[in-house]
């Protein structure tokens, strides 16, 4: 079966991981904090993995998060790359 990773879940997993918090993720992306709560849940579904640890203190990728990170970060920068590229003049 294949599974589709939403990439706005990627994004807030991405978000969350470098403001360690949920409502400060939410905040910048103008959602609730549960709607982000839902999206890392989601992620962490979809790729059968804990990614973060929650605590009193906030939210800390665990080792499995910390290994998923870079390659969320690479991707998401894959895709902006070439969204820029295919509106760039000269594209087509």
């Amino acid at each position: 079966m294949v599974k589709m990773i939403r990439l706005d879940d990627l994004s807030l997993f991405v978000r969350v991981a470098a403001l360690g918090s949920f409502s400060e993720a939410a905040r910048e992306a103008d959602l609730l904090p549960g709607q982000v709560s839902a999206a890392v849940q989601r992620l962490e579904r979809e790729l059968d993995v804990r990614l973060f640890a929650r605590s009193t203190q906030g939210m800390r990728p665990t080792a499995k998060g910390q290994r998923c990170l870079p390659h969320a970060q690479e991707s998401l920068a894959a895709l902006r790359e070439g969204r820029a590229s295919s509106t760039s003049p000269g594209s087509m």
